[in-house]
């Protein structure tokens, strides 16, 4: 049968509250009260990105319309090309 007695451990000594279990030689389980314990971390605060970002993202009802025109994707596989092939212009 198990019993209960509160004790106070301060620098890995023992005050027994209501006095000692009896006997001499005891096996124990520990149980370290709540307020006592060393408090989780504290979880990383949500990033949040840049103000000049705010509405820079166009939303679109249809997904399959194309979000640049034909003539800016060529422009932009053109640039692409030109920056492979090592171009310096094609980077600005």
């Amino acid at each position: 049968m198990l019993k209960s007695y509160e004790a106070i451990v301060d620098q890995g000594k023992i005050e027994w509250l209501s006095g000692p279990p009896p006997g001499e030689r005891l096996r124990v389980v520990v149980v370290v009260d709540q307020p006592n314990r060393i408090p989780l971390a504290q979880p990383k605060k949500r990033r949040q990105p840049p103000l000049e970002l705010k509405n820079s993202v166009r939303w679109h009802s249809d997904p399959l319309e194309p979000v640049i025109s034909e003539e800016e994707w060529e422009a932009s596989l053109e640039r692409t090309a030109r920056q492979i092939a090592g171009d310096p212009e094609a980077f600005k």
